[in-house]
């Protein structure tokens, strides 16, 4: 744009008459869609909101007293063009250069509030005592839920008082319950016995359970090794009978090559 300095009434002037520091800018930067910027940019479409009756948009639109097939209704989303590759918002025309801003609203429909419907009850309970004053409950069930802001549920219990007749003498009102066992433990008396005995015979208890344990280990061992024993004497007594199951012959062979190897070892 072009910028000169004016008089006050109108025709031009020199520059230098104007103050220089109050000077506007000619220049300042612009955007031009390009056709290549399609790939670049694109609208980004959010989630339909919920369903609004026209009644609450519209203060003249009456709302209907009886409801059959349902309430009219307007849905509205935010629709914006951005970025592709970091979704950073841009000018909404950029994208309509391109392609039709997408709509905002649209129409839908609300449901028929639907109350929630429950069974009949069943019969009452027997009384909770059978004599004086007690209890007597009955139970209906949830048959279809409430939908769509339809009534809530009532009640699904109730009670009343109760009284088979009265009772001879007087009534208690208090009775024993039993719960469930708890967890095995050591008899309290029998910890008791232990911290209660002097410590020369606990020390002389353990010192007796410890030598009866190394006497145990000992005997292990002594078995294990008189088994090896054993195995290492039937190996001997098997290579003896097969020693003596060989003819002189093979035995003076075998003996020139054990001396062969004895030397070649030493080599």
């Amino acid at each position: 744009r072009a910028v000169w300095c004016a008089h006050s009434e109108g025709w031009t002037t020199l520059h230098t008459n104007c103050r220089q520091s109050e000077r506007p800018s000619n220049q300042q930067s612009c955007f031009r869609v390009c056709d290549w910027h399609k790939e670049l940019y694109d609208w980004q479409l959010g989630a339909w909101n919920q369903c609004v009756p026209v009644s609450m948009r519209s203060a003249g639109v009456p709302r209907p007293a009886v409801c059959t097939r349902g309430e009219e209704g307007i849905q509205t989303r935010e629709v914006g063009c951005v970025h592709k590759s970091d979704g950073v918002p841009a000018e909404d025309a950029i994208c309509e250069y391109f392609e039709p801003k997408p709509r905002l609203e649209q129409a839908c429909l609300i449901p028929c509030p639907r109350d929630c419907v429950v069974s009949e009850f069943s019969p009452w309970t027997s009384c909770s005592k059978s004599c004086g004053m007690g209890l007597q409950n009955r139970l209906r069930w949830v048959l279809a839920p409430p939908l769509f802001g339809g009534s809530a549920c009532p009640n699904l219990t109730e009670f009343r008082t109760c009284q088979p007749g009265p009772c001879e003498g007087n009534e208690s009102l208090h009775s024993l319950r039993v719960g469930p066992w708890g967890l095995c433990m050591t008899s309290p008396i029998r910890q008791a016995r232990e911290a209660r005995e002097p410590k020369p015979e606990r020390k002389a208890k353990r010192d007796r359970q410890a030598r009866q344990e190394r006497q145990g280990k000992r005997r292990k061992n002594k078995e294990k090794k008189e088994v090896k024993e054993n195995k290492r004497e039937r190996v001997k007594d098997r290579v003896r009978v097969k020693g003596r199951m060989r003819d002189p012959e093979t035995r003076e062979l075998i003996k020139k090559k054990r001396t062969r190897n004895r030397q070649n070892r030493q080599g």
